[in-house]
């Protein structure tokens, strides 16, 4: 084709990573004067994957992720890049404080604990959430040499190693279950927390390690640095939209053109034709110059299997796990006010379904009308019953447990669950070679990109760095063939 002749893309996968993906090639396209035709095809009825806000009794409810890392300048970046920073919203540091549910009880994170390193003396010595062994344990970070033999290990070894047992089951399996609804002893730690690696290899110990970056992160503060401004107040760690996570959705979409989105339209398998990509469909093949495969690796190795069964073993072989939530609405004056925060996590070994909870409306600023509280519950997949009356079950399931655990005794005003099966990638032990063996094998199919959450971070703003990179090389390759 001559050069600035318009060329078609088809991206399979209206996730965030999806949408993020098409919504660069458009961009990128123009950039580099060469049309595209963009046609984005979603399996499912819906746009935007798990990111999902509803509007229920004035509240903002948050199906999936209610916010993003500030620190991470993937969503950000795509937040001002479609014109929205002035929906960007803090969370609410007044009230910022964060809770272990251990034997029953919550207990307060100390202050000064960074991602289960501490870093101020006091606070470590006096609470209650570790025993003196643990804390004795944690401590002994700061004399032991350096570990492991540079090959990727378990995120829980690492833990164990540096930290000690006790480390790993109160703070350390909470947050992964949080974060990445992982499971630390076979979770990788190079793909999911390579930054403590690159702390034990510069500075021995990770007390030692945070101590100094946080120490230099205030020194910067104080400079004058740091995070940009929200509404006239800076950046919080997390950052949110005010009329919820969907607003990123829709605006992506909006900009995308809503005629170039087409749900309920599964894509069965590709081939190669003469005239390029043949994307065979529910409704019929679509010829296409290029595609970008947004969707689960699962879904992914479906589509790939007559075409290359190698490269779809190996993106089958990422493993997936399902995760639940639960927004719960609450007369403010039935709530008991003993505690608050943004919310808990729970280690695994309590007898309880929960694996964390937040209170919403004390996180976020304006989630809901004033008198209503907001609580939010991330249930254990596992314990969810799958079949008829799933979601009142579930909606049952974490009122009763917030009745234990907090001794919440009012019935909630409403209840909305959701349940997101195999929806989140998991990076276990030897991923990031599984990874690159992965592009080795699309590298050798001309037009063909991988995006999304599966293979270099399943959190929104890695997902959309990632994709957006892979949505520019596509396009790069476009415009060598036409040369």
């Amino acid at each position: 084709m001559v050069e600035g002749s318009r060329r078609s893309v088809v991206v399979v996968g209206a996730g965030v990573g999806g949408l993020a993906a098409a919504w660069e090639l458009r961009q990128e396209g123009k950039r580099l004067g060469l049309p595209l035709d963009i046609k984005v095809m979603e399996a499912s009825a819906r746009v935007g994957g798990s990111v999902v806000t509803e509007r229920v009794e004035g509240c903002i409810v948050e199906g999936g992720p209610d916010c993003i890392l500030s620190e991470k300048p993937g969503g950000l970046g795509l937040i001002e890049d479609l014109g929205l920073s002035a929906h960007l919203s803090p969370t609410n540091e007044a009230s910022r404080k964060t809770y272990v549910l251990s034997g029953g009880q919550l207990h307060a994170l100390p202050d000064g604990l960074i991602l289960l390193v501490p870093t101020r003396i006091m606070p470590f010595i006096t609470t209650r959430l570790f025993s003196w062994p643990g804390k004795l344990r944690m401590g002994l970070d700061l004399l032991l040499p350096r570990g492991g033999d540079g090959a990727d290990e378990t995120l829980g070894d690492f833990i164990r190693r540096r930290l000690g047992h006790e480390a790993l089951v109160k703070l350390g399996e909470p947050l992964v279950a949080g974060i990445h609804s992982g499971d630390p002893e076979t979770m990788s730690l190079a793909a999911t927390f390579p930054r403590f690696r690159e702390m034990e290899k510069e500075d021995r110990s990770l007390i030692l390690s945070m101590t100094r970056r946080m120490k230099k992160a205030r020194k910067i503060r104080k400079q004058g640095g740091g995070r940009k401004a929200v509404g006239g107040r800076p950046h919080t760690m997390f950052v949110t939209l005010d009329e919820g996570m969907g607003l990123l959705v829709d605006e992506l979409v909006e900009q995308i053109g809503r005629e170039n989105v087409q749900t309920e339209c599964p894509v069965s398998n590709l081939t190669r034709g003469d005239e390029g990509w043949e994307v065979h469909a529910a409704d019929g093949c679509v010829q296409a110059d290029a595609v970008l495969l947004a969707c689960p690796a699962h879904a992914a190795a479906g589509i790939t299997e007559r075409m290359a069964p190698n490269l779809a073993e190996e993106l089958r072989s990422i493993p997936y796990v399902s995760s639940a939530t639960v927004t719960l609405a609450y007369a403010e004056n039935t709530f008991p006010s003993h505690v608050g925060g943004f919310g808990a996590v729970v280690p695994g070994g309590e007898p309880t379904p929960l694996k964390a909870f937040t209170w919403a409306t004390t996180k976020f600023f304006g989630r809901a009308p004033e008198g209503t509280v907001l609580m939010r519950c991330f249930l254990r997949a596992a314990d969810v019953v799958e079949g008829e009356g799933m979601r009142d079950r579930m909606v049952d399931t974490a009122a009763g447990e917030l009745r234990r655990v907090l001794g919440v005794a009012a019935e909630p005003l409403w209840g909305r669950s959701y349940f997101w099966e195999d929806a989140m990638p998991q990076y276990v032990v030897g991923h990031l070679q599984r990874v690159e063996l992965i592009e080795q094998l699309v590298d050798g199919q001309p037009g063909l990109e991988l995006a999304g959450g599966a293979y270099h971070g399943s959190g929104i703003p890695d997902t959309v760095e990632f994709s957006r990179a892979r949505a520019r090389a596509l396009v790069a390759g476009l415009r060598r063939s036409d040369g």
